[in-house]
């Protein structure tokens, strides 16, 4: 990878503009694999640094390409040959899906909320966790999908996609994970046993 395809994420997954997008995430597996520190052979190429900058890279391609929403804005401007290498950045996608799904002003105390006994119980004994309980809970202690990515600095667009399950709508699953926790946190859950269970389900539907 040269420097110039430094926010060229087709480049960086070595694929064509036009890969379908089942092809990205084979892409991605391979380049995570190829550029991983349990490849010995890397290190003959790139210092043990420019490895660790080089998977950020690939993470940030997968981010973006791996998601229907971001892909598309980020080839309408890399397409057009008229961006400026900071259109292209992942922070400036991520701030323009903002403008996709704008976020709405809302209050900033957490709301209270009557508690239930039984769904208490409920909420405490549940094992196996997936996205309908998680938005049930959030519904439940009367915090909004708005006020949710407030709290935990997660773009609604993806609260909402946690929420549905929905893996087209989301990045790669390791970043799944980091979302499950900071929701789970955020509503008082035990975040851990949350995100096990999650992960758990949420691999499972990958496999159907």
């Amino acid at each position: 990878m040269q420097a110039t395809s430094r926010y060229n994420y087709y480049e960086i997954l070595e694929l064509t503009a036009n890969a379908p997008q089942h092809e990205v995430s084979a892409a991605y597996e391979r380049a995570r694999t190829t550029y991983s520190g349990e490849n010995p052979a890397i290190y003959t190429i790139f210092s043990e640094q420019e490895a660790r900058e080089l998977l950020v890279l690939i993470e940030e391609a997968y981010q973006v390409l791996g998601n229907k929403i971001l892909r598309n804005i980020y080839d309408q401007r890399l397409l057009s040959g008229r961006a400026s290498l900071n259109d292209l950045t992942y922070a400036s996608i991520i701030e323009a899906s903002k403008q996709v799904f704008p976020e709405q002003k809302v209050e900033k105390p957490i709301p209270t909320f009557k508690k239930d006994d039984a769904f208490e119980k409920e909420i405490a004994a549940k094992e196996n966790w997936d996205g309908a309980f998680l938005q049930k809970v959030r519904e439940y202690k009367q915090i909004s999908v708005q006020r949710m990515s407030e709290i935990t600095k997660i773009n609604s667009y993806y609260v909402t996609a946690v929420e549905s399950m929905d893996p087209s709508g989301l990045p790669a699953v390791v970043f799944v994970r980091g979302y499950v926790v900071q929701i789970a946190k955020a509503l008082g859950l035990d975040d851990k046993k949350v995100a096990d269970s999650y992960m758990k389900n949420f691999k499972n539907g990958l496999g159907k």
